[in-house]
């Protein structure tokens, strides 16, 4: 009886180590700096920085969200992109507004639906704050982003939880190309499922998050669940390839799972965009 008591008490002193670690690392923010380089980009965007802020839901770093802002704006970003789940119920509206207050006219800021802002019932409140602080909702739509005599195209879509007869992101990005045929084009979206869904959509880099970095994430392994609880994650983090699109997946900041986030801190990604042949990761 020694033996299988002894293992037991390891593998609950193993529980409890990673569920401490857990708890611990849930409030340490990771910043990720990724840099991109495309062929499409003018010249003129080269050095363009974008902060990726995803899956918030109602989380708070430092009072009122100082912390999370702060580093925010230490990046000096030149567009700040939510790419939803930011107010998935009412109680989870302030923490939004708090850090929204304190990114206001620091850097154009665009925000696209995840599906926990159209499932929670706070849409219309959140819809009143965005436009509040002068986001730019990027619903189904998109728009030039003139920068250093340059311009980029910012599209967004909303979340497949919405309306059953909003346009297909295929269709909006044919629109979009007819009219700005050799354009950088930059597609914020929640989910993170294009490569599977749409590999080929004519665009350049797709900016997104939902997977929550697969919750739990282990060495050499990666993320362990993917998105509705399932065993096994996909494009949970990191940069992938599509066939005509790079697509970066942020592991998010909050949580809406019970399964709590293990080794797998909140994260703010900063991208760089340079201009050059290659497509490629730096």
């Amino acid at each position: 009886m020694k033996k299988p008591c002894r293992a037991i008490r390891r593998a609950l002193l193993l529980v409890l180590t990673a569920a401490a670690l857990s708890a611990d690392s849930r409030w340490h923010l990771q910043l990720s700096e990724v840099s991109l380089r495309f062929p499409s980009l003018p010249p003129a965007l080269d050095g363009y920085r974008i902060v990726l802020l995803s899956d918030l839901h109602g989380a708070r770093f430092g009072r009122e969200n100082r912390r999370l802002a702060e580093t925010v704006l230490a990046q000096q970003p030149d567009l700040i992109a939510l790419t939803g789940d930011f107010a998935g119920s009412f109680e989870q509206l302030g923490a939004t507004d708090e850090l929204l207050r304190q990114l206001q006219g620091a850097a154009p800021i665009a925000w696209v639906s995840g599906n926990h802002d159209w499932a929670g019932g706070a849409l219309p409140a959140l819809r009143r704050m965005l436009d509040q602080y002068g986001v730019l909702r990027m619903e189904n739509r998109y728009l030039p982003l003139p920068w250093n005599g340059a311009r980029l195209i910012l599209a967004g879509v909303e979340d497949p939880n919405g309306p059953a007869d909003m346009i297909r992101p295929e269709a909006l990005a044919a629109q979009l190309r007819d009219e700005y045929p050799d354009d950088f084009v930059l597609w914020l979206a929640h989910r993170n499922d294009w490569v599977r869904t749409a590999p080929a959509l004519p665009v350049d880099l797709i900016l997104c998050g939902h997977a929550h970095g697969g919750v739990i994430r282990l060495p050499l392994i990666g993320g362990l669940l993917g998105t509705g609880r399932r065993f096994g994650a996909d494009y949970e983090a990191g940069v992938y390839r599509g066939e005509r699109f790079l697509i970066l997946v942020s592991r998010g900041l909050g949580s809406s799972s019970p399964v709590p986030r293990l080794f797998n801190r909140p994260e703010i990604v900063v991208i760089t965009l340079h201009s050059g042949r290659g497509g490629r990761i730096e």
